[in-house]
């Protein structure tokens, strides 16, 4: 543990041996920061991820500088599927300790593999055009991206609640059970899929005591089923006759015996089974959540231009920073990046920040340095994109099919290398009746886009040959 003031290692004192600092307070924050790290640890490893990430940022909370606890969350996130979160929490913890730290493993290994990063773009993709298809109230189309997201990224949590939720709407209830039972198998305490689990078998409930269809009714009765940790187990109904007293009796019997074999045979046999394989349990979920999908292309390229020019800064450091303790162009470039990666939203203080960095530096600034300029700034630009985006999302839902055109095509106007706009613009043709119009744009997006998914959807709309 080392000293908050000075940086020296501390001993079994009250006060730092080197600057004299009290330092009772922050070792018990320290020690809070470990217990709650402790605790995620013990919950990551039995598949509480939720319970993991609440834990885990409960010890951020107390100390942010808490490197174990912060990987340990990118970890957890990246078996949630949130890739971007989870690459973010790896950054930030290598920012706070560049040295032997095993996030400059996992964001290696997510750069060298740029086939399966342009895999996770494209379920990212699928996954926000499906967002927008539940806006438009186009579920069908929503329900068919949300199965093409999970048959590639299987551990997106919030894919499997949406994809239920949209069963639950269709009152196809079996078919929301199954995707919710799938989702606690990877997160077993997920609040949200245990609430919809619990309004999935209440229906369920409701429909076989309703049913006029006496089979399914009976079908419905012959069988219980309720969770037991991570298994679910079914057993038969009892009869509704009424059963004699020896009957009873060997049931009561039964039910003894059973305990008995469970205690005395099975259950320690299963605990130490448990028990010796944490370990193992742990080292796999680290292994395989470094080897997950993470990020789209775009995040990923920025994010390798930072790192790489943070190491580059680091050596430069003394000449770059002016006597004054003024900031230099580079720290605000740094101010930038870490703003965007916190918050992508917040564009106006990216751009605070980039206003900073004059153009004569920039004409001499290395290639890491300009290139991570540039993205910013083009992201930060974008902003008037996503306006009209949401403008035309706004009108869709309250059916003004003519101000969601006259935005979707500013959209494009702005943007000509973004295929979603062009496909949108062409939705929206079809959905105020102008099918000409709408196939006309559908084979723009085939003939401009021909290798992308935009151009895959499009051949099914077009209505005429």
């Amino acid at each position: 543990m080392k000293c908050y003031s000075c940086g020296n290692r501390l001993n079994e004192l009250a006060y730092c041996p080197t600057c004299g600092a009290d330092v009772r307070i922050y070792k018990k924050i320290i020690h809070i920061s470990n217990a709650f790290y402790n605790e995620g640890l013990k919950k990551a490893q039995v598949r509480d991820l939720s319970g993991a990430v609440s834990s885990l940022r409960l010890s951020l909370s107390y100390y942010k500088r808490n490197i174990d606890a912060r990987n340990l969350l990118g970890l957890v996130y990246f078996e949630m599927g949130e890739a971007v979160l989870a690459l973010s929490e790896w950054i930030i913890s290598k920012n706070f300790e560049s040295k032997k730290n095993i996030a400059d493993e996992y964001i290696n290994r997510l750069q060298s593999n740029r086939t399966h990063l342009e895999t996770i773009n494209q379920t990212l993709r699928k996954y926000n055009q499906a967002l927008q298809y539940c806006y438009q109230d186009t579920r069908d189309l929503a329900v068919i991206q949300l199965k093409k997201v999970l048959a590639v990224n299987q551990n997106l949590i919030s894919g499997y609640q949406l994809l239920a939720l949209l069963y639950i709407d269709e009152k196809d209830y079996s078919k929301a059970r199954r995707i919710l039972l799938k989702s606690l198998s990877i997160d077993i305490n997920n609040t949200l899929s245990r609430y919809y689990l619990k309004q999935v078998n209440e229906a369920l409930k409701e429909i076989a005591e309703h049913s006029s269809d006496k089979k399914k009714r009976q079908a419905a009765m012959e069988t219980i089923s309720y969770q037991s940790g991570n298994d679910t187990i079914i057993r038969p109904a009892l009869p509704r006759e009424r059963v004699g007293m020896s009957s009873i009796i060997n049931i009561v019997v039964g039910v003894l015996i059973g305990v008995a074999i469970c205690w005395f045979l099975i259950l320690p046999a299963r605990l130490d089974k448990e028990i010796s394989g944490y370990d193992e349990q742990y080292k796999q979920v680290s292994e395989e959540l470094a080897a997950e999908k993470a990020g789209t292309q775009e995040l990923s390229k920025s994010i390798a231009g930072y790192v790489e020019e943070n190491e580059a800064l680091k050596a430069q450091v003394d000449r770059l920073t002016g006597a004054s303790g003024q900031l230099t162009e580079n720290d605000y470039l740094e101010q930038a990046a870490e703003i965007y990666i916190r918050n992508p939203e917040a564009t106006a203080d990216v751009m605070d920040s980039l206003v900073n960095i004059s153009p004569e530096y920039l004409q001499d600034a290395s290639e890491p340095f300009f290139s991570l300029y540039q993205e910013l700034n083009q992201r930060s630009s974008e902003t008037a994109i996503a306006d009209y985006m949401d403008k035309a999302r706004s009108a869709i839902r309250q059916n003004d099919y003519a101000a969601a055109i006259e935005a979707y095509a500013s959209a494009w106007e702005l943007d000509k290398s973004n295929s979603d706009s062009l496909i949108n613009l062409a939705h929206a043709y079809r959905q105020s009746g102008d099918t000409k119009k709408a196939d006309e744009l559908y084979r723009q997006v085939i003939a401009d886009f021909p290798d992308s998914q935009n151009a895959k959807d499009a051949a099914d709309y077009i209505t005429s040959d």
